[in-house]
């Protein structure tokens, strides 16, 4: 399965939407997102997608009480995990944070063949061992083109597109 990975959209709706459009051209239909909403807008415009996406919160979701109320009341397939989720999709384990520190940690203790991260607004892919660990860099756009991932759960590789 293609999971699509993303993170950091900071109320860049045009971008978000290019993103989710990319995602389902793909016939993606399952997604991560690594946090930092900013506001409840952008969680609208992922619940409205219908795709199925795992969300976490990072440092720069202000209303926390909205964003909850439109994954657990207006869109079920918005998921929302809190500071972290542990996930399986097709015989993977993985684990998404918004912080690099926490990811890098949760990378090298091979647990997981996947963790994913968000914060730095910067593509970074590294290998600890069997586990990679993926920053998608930003849907923003504040440090160059937006950016995203395409995870594959069968070979336990990652592909970044930008916009």
């Amino acid at each position: 399965m293609i999971v699509g990975v993303f993170s950091d959209v900071h109320d860049n709706i045009a971008a978000l939407n290019s993103v989710l459009d990319d995602f389902k051209d793909r016939n993606v239909t399952r997604a991560i997102f690594c946090g930092d909403f900013c506001s409840p807008i952008p969680s609208r415009v992922m619940g409205e997608s219908g795709l199925a996406i795992d969300c976490v919160f990072g440092n720069g979701d202000g209303d926390r009480v909205a964003i909850h109320r439109f994954a657990s009341t207006d869109f079920p397939n918005l998921t929302l995990h809190g500071e972290h989720a542990e996930l399986g999709i097709d015989d993977r384990k993985f684990a998404v944070t918004h912080y690099p520190l926490y990811a890098q940690a949760l990378a090298r203790t091979g647990d997981y063949d996947a963790v994913f991260s968000g914060h730095t607004h910067e593509v970074h892919e590294e290998a600890f061992d069997d586990c990679l660990w993926v920053n998608p860099g930003e849907v923003f756009g504040v440090k160059g083109a937006p950016s995203y991932a395409f995870y594959d759960t069968g070979d336990n590789t990652v592909s970044i597109s930008r916009l």
